[in-house]
């Protein structure tokens, strides 16, 4: 069997040397990306949750996965420290098209619910969270467990000009193809390790990891601002003299 397998890398290895091939390896979860060398070290986490549906208002959290990591003054991601990976079973039936995507079943959730404390423990000393859509991921995590609602966000999705960096989209299954790999699973849990490898590879001609490139712009200060029951005209307004400031 090592025989076989040490063939068939030595395939990949030739393959990858030339210009007419594209290798993927499958996706083998580690937990070691930099040496720290004693370094001073932050606290991330990377989240992903499953839901009933898109509304964010309404649909329920069907699973709640969490990487707990630690990264390096220059921004480098260090180690996977913890996992967090947990079921929770919402007062309606999954629907079908969300089994199909998932493959969460009624059965496997029955009987479940998320403890509130251990969430709040798991994150306690994060400095940072990222989803990779964490216009979605964010908006049930605060509603579920408040103390999310006190942590920095980051989007892995938004935040970083993948294209623009040789990337064919933003989409989670293409970033890991761009870094020459691939998995097969769409479980919470399986989707933020390929996402903390995504981070840990060094983005072309920066010679810097995505994770940094990712900080570098989730840093920027911005401003919400909301102008309900306003006007059109007022609205289109107040936004020329934002964009002129």
């Amino acid at each position: 069997m090592s025989s076989d397998r040490t063939d068939l890398a030595l395939m990949a290895e030739t393959l990858a040397k030339s210009p007419d091939y594209r290798v993927l390896r499958r996706l083998v979860p580690r937990t070691e990306f930099s040496f720290c060398d004693g370094q001073a070290m932050k606290t991330g986490i990377l989240l992903d949750v499953e839901t009933t549906g898109l509304n964010t208002t309404q649909d329920e959290v069907i699973e709640l996965a969490m990487v707990k990591f630690t990264y390096l003054p220059d921004d480098r991601i260090a180690a996977i420290t913890d996992l967090f990976s947990a079921f929770n079973e919402p007062s309606i039936p999954i629907p079908e098209e969300i089994t199909e995507l998932t493959g969460i079943t009624d059965e496997m959730v029955s009987g479940h619910l998320i403890d509130p404390d251990a969430v709040a423990s798991f994150i306690s000393d994060a400095v940072l969270v990222v989803a990779h859509n964490a216009n979605f991921d964010r908006k049930f995590a605060e509603r579920y467990w408040p103390q999310f609602e006190r942590k920095p966000w980051a989007c892995s999705a938004t935040e970083v000009e993948w294209r623009k960096h040789g990337f064919d989209g933003s989409r989670l299954g293409y970033l890991l193809a761009g870094v020459g790999l691939f998995h097969q699973a769409h479980r919470a849990i399986d989707d933020c390790r390929a996402l903390i490898e995504i981070l840990s590879a060094d983005v072309q001609k920066l010679n810097r990891s995505a994770f940094a490139v990712l900080l570098e712009r989730a840093r920027r200060k911005t401003i919400r601002i909301w102008a309900e029951q306003s006007p059109f005209e007022r609205k289109r307004s107040f936004a020329a003299v934002l964009i002129s400031a």
